[in-house]
């Protein structure tokens, strides 16, 4: 009995495509919404490098016959502006939604908030040189004015 083993080799052929990205920002977060109508969750991956700071979608579906759509997309996110270990995703509706938790300030900087006391304090050291140079030049021209009227 003679048995004979076909291989047969199927070519895909590939359709990359970049996917829309829209992005939300928020005071506490900011959320990426890439809409992905036509794959299931197990046709993509998302993966959070946390030590690179980036974030990889990447996701193939089949279309018709051997042709199948596929796509990669890649974010950096930095760790001094999310808490990247945070970073979270979740599919609904077609609709793939990244969430990225924005890091809280720290009490101790003063650099983020304008209205911080110690970028009050650096406002009123610059601004007083030319407040005292225009408060003084006002009074010496009422004081020579006044002089000038009374000597007449």
């Amino acid at each position: 009995m003679d048995v004979k083993s076909e291989v047969v080799t199927i070519i895909r052929s590939y359709e990359d495509f970049m996917p829309y990205c829209k992005l939300q920002k928020e005071e506490l977060q900011d959320t990426y919404q890439i809409p992905l109508h036509g794959f299931k969750i197990e046709q993509f991956k998302v993966s959070v490098n946390d030590k690179k700071g980036t974030i990889k979608i990447e996701g193939q579906r089949p279309m018709d016959g051997n042709r199948w759509s596929r796509f990669r997309q890649n974010f950096k996110v930095s760790p001094h502006d999310y808490r990247v270990k945070d970073i979270y995703a979740r599919f609904h509706n077609g609709v793939l939604s990244l969430t990225l938790p924005k890091n809280k300030p720290s009490d101790g900087d003063h650099t983020s908030n304008p209205f911080s006391f110690a970028n009050k304090i650096y406002l009123l050291l610059r601004i007083s040189p030319a407040l005292l140079v225009g408060v003084g030049g006002y009074g010496i021209f009422k004081y020579l004015k006044s002089m000038y009227v009374i000597g007449s």
